[in-house]
C-alpha cells in the first residue's frame, strides 16, 4: 500500500488522475485509519499499461522551412 501522493509521484500523474483511474476500475484504493492508500499491485499494473514513447514528427516541416530561410539569408 502506498499513500496517494507517493503513488501519484511514482506514476507521474496528479492525485486527481489516480481517482479517475480508480473510477474507471484501473486502480484499487483501500481505506485505512481514515487514509486513502493505493494498492501497489494495481499501480504496477496501471504503469505497465502505459504506451511506449515515440518521438513526434510534429513541426518538422516548419523547422525545415525556417532552416531553409536562414540558409538563404546567410548566403545572400
Amino acid at each position: 500500500m502506498l499513500p496517494l501522493a507517493t503513488a501519484a509521484e511514482i506514476a507521474g500523474v496528479s492525485p486527481a488522475s489516480l481517482y479517475r483511474f480508480a473510477a474507471e476500475g484501473r486502480l484499487k484504493f483501500r481505506r485505512l485509519a481514515g487514509r486513502t492508500l493505493v494498492e501497489t499491485a494495481s499501480l504496477i499494473a496501471l504503469v505497465k499499461t502505459a504506451e511506449t514513447w515515440t518521438p513526434s514528427n510534429r513541426g518538422a516541416a516548419a523547422r525545415a522551412k525556417r532552416s531553409e530561410r536562414s540558409r538563404a539569408a546567410w548566403e545572400a
